[in-house]
């Protein structure tokens, strides 16, 4: 009886330590959600920083706007400092002259690193899996400006 008791212990540990993960989670994902989307009820898509920083929020904060078959995109899959290097190489794909020039190269090798298993070398994406990041305006901002 106390061989079943020790090993079970271990399995109570996990089963509470799994469902109070998802839970924080979840609460998490609902406040990353509200903060990333409900601050800007449009966003100029002409304007090289409003473009850089909506590109921020879906890197920091995560996005599943598309509700594509794939899962969403993760909250903070890089640093916000390393987000913000990301946006200034992606402003360069929409034609913009970004913010902080100086970042672009380490934006690049930093997509190349953290991006380029969803959005390809290009920032093509696939369509109906991955959003394509080359296109102008993003579809993202394009749906977010619509409501």
């Amino acid at each position: 009886m106390s061989r079943l008791f020790l090993l079970l212990i271990p399995l109570l540990l996990f089963i509470i330590a799994f469902f109070s993960q998802k839970k924080r989670y979840i609460q998490q994902s609902e406040i990353r959600h509200s903060n990333s989307y409900h601050i800007h009820t449009t966003i100029n898509p002409s304007c090289a920083p409003c473009v850089e920083k909506y590109i921020e929020n879906v890197i920091n904060y995560g996005s599943n706007i598309f509700h594509y078959p794939t899962s969403p995109m993760p909250a903070g899959t890089v640093s916000p400092q390393e987000a913000k290097k990301i946006a200034a190489f992606l402003a360069t794909l929409q034609g913009f002259t970004p913010s902080h020039p100086e970042w672009v190269e380490e934006g690049k090798y930093l997509f190349y690193g953290n991006c380029t298993g969803c959005h390809s070398n290009e920032g093509k994406g696939k369509k109906g899996y991955f959003p394509d990041l080359t296109r102008k305006p993003l579809r993202g901002m394009e749906l977010l400006n619509k409501g």
